[in-house]
């Protein structure tokens, strides 16, 4: 027995090193039949399929493109008006399971040349592009009939504009128009009607890209959410009817630090004055306050008359229950956000100090550049989301909870990093022409190519195999495709998708689109308002209200000073940020620290669809207080006498 052991400890120890010695095209199959072969060696690349018979015909302004593969594989034909395929287009299927194949190429100009080539890739990942460029010319188009009724979206006639145009737009007389603290009114001029948009952030690698989608001549954005006191650099970047993009040069500016508005309370009538009460009812009445509000203290603590010993309520403090944080902190963190969650043994509210590493400053009283949370709500699970962060940036923080009453729980410091921006779809929305005619278009924080794949639905089934990929390999922030191969009445998986230069792929989901109209409004959910306290900026407040949608769709924040009902208007409102996004996010920096603000949100869908939410309220973030202020403004709110014998 123990003979048969060491020979197979053996042949094991001959099998490893043959393994590890053999060359790398040594090693093949292991097993293979008709239907399957299996390689040992991972690193094995296969060659792609052989492509043979490829020919085309054109029916007016669709051209059939089929060929043949050895091997199954998928199909995609590559094509465009210049034989250099300087701004390439795709369209065919990822499916790779036909030897035979055939792409309708769609959407084309008629009486135009076009060259193409044709490619295929296997399932294990061999790639064949048949370089031999061949071409066509689409038919002419058909006579105009007469009209019966205009098209939507205007338009009729003969169009007198070059469909082979290749000229970016011209950008010119760039300027920042105004600047407040959270916003910045950008506008220029192009030599033809074009998109607008800006590209912007904290250097000049921008990663946030806003606009609008209507095309003119003269353009103006505002940009908004923007951080009080920060350097911004952006640019300028229209692209015309035929998708040429003009970029302007790099520009700067600066938010302004905004001014600190003092909460102020005007009596609505005079009051008749109240009798002045007497020291010992005083101090007796302020002693029951303290029993009832602290019953875990004994006011032996405090004396008789805490009147006289005011310095006391320092001690107060001390002896008052400070939150237990435990654990350590959950971190999802993103390249521009971060969401931090922690517990606490009782309920308390939730903070967050941070800072990034250059402006963290551990010896001073306030380590810190900005506090952040919902100082209001008492919970036992805490979390707080940290916006507008710099990508690849190292972030000092510190969780702060504090009950209703008493110290404030602070947890050591702990550190974060941001991750490096990654290829993101920002905004997307769909417009609907008609029952087989919808168009996509999405922008992106970085530059990158489109695509748009589409797969119906029969029978309630994904039909996979009959999905089709359309793609423009130009680059850019702004993307726009349009489809012309639906069904009327059929739902598909529509999947918008961007590559950039170094591979890293972004997409977007829309499930079960459909080209019938649509009429429902978006669902809202997950309303939050959270303040941010500008430690270094005299206690600036800013308030940040987000939310999520269940479809892209716009945001908008109506808000009033007070408490107000399901019926009321209030009486202002944000401006309309017209990215159409599901996770919705708008900063406000001109409420007042320590008010109660009343709220809703709105979103409106692509297809014009509004829904406003219910009213919410809020208390903005105070400025920071000794312990001696907020009990006595606990006092004061309590009995109003108090202010009488201080």
């Amino acid at each position: 027995m123990m003979t048969i052991k060491i020979k197979l400890k053996i042949f094991s120890v001959l099998i490893l090193f043959a393994m590890l010695f053999a060359p790398a095209d040594g090693i093949m199959a292991a097993m293979q039949s008709t239907s399957y072969i299996i390689y040992e060696n991972a690193m094995h690349t296969f060659d792609g399929p052989v492509i043979s018979g490829v020919s085309e015909s054109v029916a007016g302004n669709i051209a059939t493109v089929t060929w043949g593969t050895n091997i199954a594989a998928d199909s995609f034909v590559v094509y465009d008006t210049d034989s250099g395929f300087s701004s390439a287009k795709e369209q065919g299927t990822g499916v790779k399971n036909a030897t035979s194949h055939s792409v309708d190429v769609t959407g084309l100009d008629y009486s135009t040349t076009y060259f193409y080539k044709v490619r295929s890739e296997r399932i294990n990942g061999g790639i064949t592009t048949d370089n031999t460029v061949r071409s066509f010319t689409t038919g002419s188009a058909p006579a105009e009939p007469e009209p019966e009724e205009p098209a939507s979206g205007g338009g009729g006639g003969i169009l007198i504009i070059d469909k082979t145009d290749k000229i970016p737009p011209v950008i010119s007389n760039v300027a920042v128009d105004t600047v407040s603290e959270d916003s910045a009114r950008i506008t220029w001029q192009t030599d033809e009607e074009a998109t607008s948009f800006i590209e912007y952030g904290q250097t000049a690698s921008y990663g946030n890209t806003y606009g609008h989608w209507e095309e003119v001549a003269e353009h103006a954005v505002v940009l908004i959410n923007l951080t009080p006191g920060q350097r911004y650099n952006f640019r300028a970047l229209s692209s015309d009817t035929w998708g040429n993009a003009g970029y302007s040069e790099n520009f700067i500016f600066t938010t302004t630090e905004g001014l600190v508005e003092e909460a102020t309370s005007t009596p609505e009538e005079e009051e008749e004055p109240e009798p002045e009460p007497e020291p010992e009812d005083t101090s007796a009445r302020i002693l029951e306050f303290f029993g009832r509000l602290f019953p875990e203290i004994s006011l032996n603590e405090l004396g008789q008359d805490p009147l006289t010993t005011i310095d006391s309520f320092d001690k107060l403090s001390g002896l008052l229950p400070v939150p237990v944080m435990s654990g350590a902190p959950d971190i999802d963190v993103s390249a521009t956000q971060a969401t931090i969650g922690w517990r606490t043994d009782i309920t308390a509210n939730s903070l967050v100090a941070f800072a990034p590493e250059d402006r963290y400053n551990p010896g001073a009283a306030e380590p810190y550049l900005q506090i952040t949370g919902d100082s209001e709500e008492q919970t036992r699970e805490h979390e707080v989301t940290l916006y507008n962060l710099a990508p690849d940036t190292l972030y000092h923080f510190q969780l702060r909870s504090k009950a209703s009453f008493g110290p404030t729980a602070r947890s050591r410091d702990y550190t974060f990093r941001t991750s490096i921006e990654e290829l993101e779809i920002t905004s997307y929305f769909t417009q609907i022409v008609d029952n087989e005619t919808a168009v996509f278009k999405w922008t992106t924080n970085k530059e990158a190519d489109s695509a748009i794949k589409f797969s119906p639905y029969r029978g309630n089934v994904l039909s996979i195999d009959q999905s089709k990929t359309i793609k423009d390999t130009a680059v850019s922030v702004i993307h726009e495709i349009e489809v012309n191969e639906f069904e009327a009445g059929t739902f598909y998986e529509v999947q918008i998708v961007s590559i950039d230069a170094k591979g890293n792929l972004a997409s977007e989901t829309v499930d079960r689109f459909s080209t019938s109209e649509d009429d429902l409004p978006p669902i809202i959910s997950h309303i939050k308002a959270d303040s941010t306290v500008f430690v270094d900026r005299s206690n600036k407040t800013q308030a940040i209200i987000s939310w999520l949608t269940n479809e892209p769709s716009t945001s908008r924040v109506y808000f009033q000073e007070g408490v107000h009902g399901g019926d009321a208007t209030l009486s202002e409102a944000t401006d309309l940020n017209n990215n159409y996004t599901k996770e919705h996010v708008i900063v406000i920096t001109k409420f007042k620290p320590g008010l109660v603000y009343s709220f809703k949100v709105e979103s409106i869908d692509s297809g014009g669809n509004t829904v406003i939410s219910k009213p919410h309220t809020f208390m903005t973030a105070k400025k920071k207080e000794s312990i001696i202020q907020i009990i006595l403004n606990i006092l004061e709110n309590t009995f109003g006498w108090i202010n009488k014998i201080i």
